[in-house]
């Protein structure tokens, strides 16, 4: 593990130094530095076979683009930090004239994210405030935190991720809120509909309930004539 947190002078020279010293690395963290998709993919051409760990938030830098790059060169990555990469520095409680100008003003503004993965479970792109579409496609994913992704469209939000269980989404517009919760819900859906049904000796059919959703408790057997009692459970927990 190696983590250089707030290095504002490390560089993309830097993590050719770093790279070409530590080849085993599983876990790095270069949060507040320099970097650009330059250095994102020197680490990728390093550490695909042992890096699960990568965090570079406060990196203003990196682009979606290199984001993109590194989650498809780094297939062990279980864990990634993006937060505030993706970020318009005029975001901050811009004036009306402001707002109006932003995308003339910065070409990155609305920059779009495609991420397919097979093991990522924790994603965090709190304060990506220049990302206007997403699209995850990560059957593992468990967390995702899109905390002050403020330009982030509801239309253009995409969520195939159906292990999904929190949402962080502080700050974010409220069709955006509505969004997440139809496509996990969906998504959840979609995963029952998948559940194997177990034939009996009757030849008639049942299908499992995933422990997930409901838990039943048994009949007392003192009370034969007492109900059983559903616990449902929420499928996904969205903070905001």
């Amino acid at each position: 593990m190696l983590s250089l947190v707030f290095g504002i002078d490390i560089t993309d020279a830097s993590v050719a130094a770093i790279s070409s010293s530590y080849t085993n690395l599983e876990l790095l963290d270069l949060s507040g530095s320099s970097i650009t998709d330059t250095g994102l993919g020197m680490i990728c051409d390093v550490l695909p076979d042992t890096l699960s760990k990568l965090l570079v938030a406060l990196c203003p830098n990196i682009t979606s683009s290199g984001i993109q790059f590194a989650t498809a060169q780094l297939p062990l990555l279980d864990l990634m930090d993006c937060g505030m990469t993706v970020s318009d520095p005029s975001s901050d409680n811009p004036t009306s004239s402001e707002k109006s100008s932003t995308s003339q003003k910065a070409p990155g503004y609305n920059q779009k994210m495609f991420i397919k993965h097979k093991q990522l479970k924790k994603l965090s792109l709190w304060g990506c405030s220049s990302l206007n579409a997403l699209f995850l496609n990560c059957p593992e994913l468990k967390d995702l935190n899109l905390n002050s992704c403020s330009n982030l469209q509801a239309e253009s939000l995409v969520l195939q991720c159906p292990k999904l269980e929190l949402v962080h989404a502080s700050g974010c517009q409220n069709l955006l809120i509505g969004a997440i919760r139809k496509q996990v819900s969906e998504n959840f859906a979609a995963g029952e509909n998948h559940i194997p049904r177990k034939r009996l000796a009757d030849a008639s059919k049942r299908i499992q309930a995933p422990p997930s959703v409901y838990q039943e408790t048994r009949e007392d057997e003192n009370n034969p004539g007492k109900k059983r009692r559903k616990v449902e459970r929420e499928v996904c927990t969205i903070i905001h």
